[in-house]
């Protein structure tokens, strides 16, 4: 998801050398890794689709909450609701 462990080397074993940035991205045939610099993994996000909805606890705790300004709602209220105890 966020990218190699070791520049040049995916996930499945094979070996390629980092190809020229123009020629555009090179993946694993295997595995679907992309044969880039590992440094990419410090900086590149990855998405998970997960069955329902979850809420971030950065957006949920945060002082003032957002979302607890957006919706217009008391932040303890909201916490029932996120982790089930409404």
């Amino acid at each position: 998801i966020f990218g190699p462990i070791k520049s040049g080397i995916c996930a499945c074993g094979n070996y390629r050398v980092i190809g020229n940035q123009k020629e555009g991205p090179k993946f694993c045939e295997q595995c679907g890794v992309e044969f880039v610099d590992s440094r990419i993994r410090r900086y590149q996000m990855g998405y998970i689709r997960l069955a329902c909805p979850v809420t971030h606890v950065w957006y949920l705790k945060r002082l003032p909450s957002y979302i607890a300004n957006l919706l217009d709602k008391p932040l303890k209220e909201l916490e029932g609701l996120v982790y089930c105890d409404v």
